[in-house]
């Protein structure tokens, strides 16, 4: 029985929210940034979420600290302050998350060996 894509990305998400304790804002911003091809910056993803510029550097320091996302110094050439591009490694990101869920299956068994002790 194959899982569609709908219930893969659903499936995504809850791990998330489960392993992280991440908000539904905080995956969305995840989910958009592992999507884009060369990073995003605050702005766009601001834009793209509907929310403020200052909630979205909360999501993203969240994310960052949890080791999800990476923080560059983009391009400016405008002068100011740098802005910053925040971006996956896909492969680190893949091992990171394969070691989190089977840790949170070992402890899932734990704690249904021990309800039905």
């Amino acid at each position: 029985m194959s899982i569609e894509i709908n219930e893969k990305i659903t499936i995504f998400k809850r791990f998330l929210a489960v392993a992280y304790g991440l908000s539904e804002a905080e995956i969305d911003a995840f989910l958009k940034i592992l999507e884009s091809k060369g990073g995003k910056d605050v702005d766009t993803i601001s834009t793209e979420l509907g929310i403020s510029k200052s909630r979205t550097s909360l999501v993203l320091k969240k994310l960052a600290d949890a080791g999800l996302i990476e923080k560059e110094k983009g391009g400016n050439s405008k002068g100011g302050r740098p802005k910053y591009i925040y971006n996956v490694n896909r492969e680190e990101l893949k091992e990171k998350l394969a070691r989190k869920a089977e840790e949170l299956c070992r402890e899932l068994k734990g704690v249904i060996s021990l309800s039905l002790a």
